[in-house]
C-alpha cells in the first residue's frame, strides 16, 4: 500500500513541477509585457487627457465653425489610441500615429497661443469673457499643454532610440531572469 502511494506521489510531482514551471513562465512573460507597456504610461495618459480636453472644447463650440479644430484633433488621436492599445499584444518602440497626434496638438496649441493676441480669440474661445486677465489664463493653460506635449514628444524620441529609463530597467530584469534560469 505504501508503495502505491509513493508511486502516485512520484507521478504527480513531475506534473506539478511542469504546472509550476508554466505558471512561473507565464508570470515572467506577463511581467515583461507589463514593463514594456509601462514605458508608454505618460504617453497613454497624455493622449487620454488631450482627447477629453478636445472633446470638452468641441462640446462647448458645437454651434460654431470652431468645432472643426477639436474634432480633427480627436480624429487624429483615435489613431494614436488604437496604436497604443495594440502595444500590449505587439510590442514596438516606434509610435508613428502617437507622434503625429502630439505634433498636431503642438501645432494647434501654438496657433491658439498666437490667436490670443489677435481678434481670433473671441471666436475661438467664445466660452471665455474677452478680458486681458482671461487671455493670460488661457495662455497659461495653453503653455502647460504645450509643455506636456513637448515632454511626451521627447519621451517618444527616447523610447524610439531605447534611451528611456524604463528600457534600462527592462533590460536589467531580462538579464536577471536569464541568470535565474541558468542557476536552476
Amino acid at each position: 500500500m505504501k508503495t502505491a502511494v509513493h508511486q502516485a506521489k512520484k507521478t504527480l510531482q513531475p506534473k506539478e513541477k511542469i504546472l509550476a514551471d508554466k505558471i512561473e513562465k507565464n508570470r515572467r512573460d506577463m511581467s515583461l509585457k507589463s514593463m514594456q507597456f509601462n514605458r508608454f504610461m505618460l504617453i497613454r495618459y497624455s493622449t487620454a487627457f488631450f482627447f477629453f480636453v478636445n472633446l470638452y472644447w468641441a462640446l462647448l463650440m458645437r454651434q460654431t465653425w470652431v468645432i472643426i479644430i477639436p474634432l480633427t484633433i480627436m480624429f487624429v488621436s483615435g489613431f494614436a489610441i488604437v496604436e497604443q492599445i495594440k502595444l500590449f499584444g505587439n510590442h514596438t518602440n516606434r509610435l508613428i500615429y502617437s507622434k503625429a497626434f502630439f505634433t498636431v496638438q503642438l501645432i494647434v496649441n501654438i496657433f491658439l497661443m498666437i490667436s490670443i493676441i489677435t481678434p481670433l480669440f473671441t471666436p475661438l474661445f467664445q466660452f471665455v469673457n474677452d478680458t486681458n486677465q482671461n487671455r493670460y489664463i488661457v495662455l497659461l493653460i495653453l503653455l502647460l499643454g504645450t509643455g506636456l506635449t513637448l515632454l511626451v514628444r521627447r519621451r517618444l524620441v527616447l523610447i524610439a532610440s531605447n534611451q528611456d529609463k524604463y528600457y534600462s530597467r527592462l533590460v536589467a530584469y531580462q538579464v536577471l531572469l536569464k541568470n535565474s534560469k541558468e542557476m536552476k
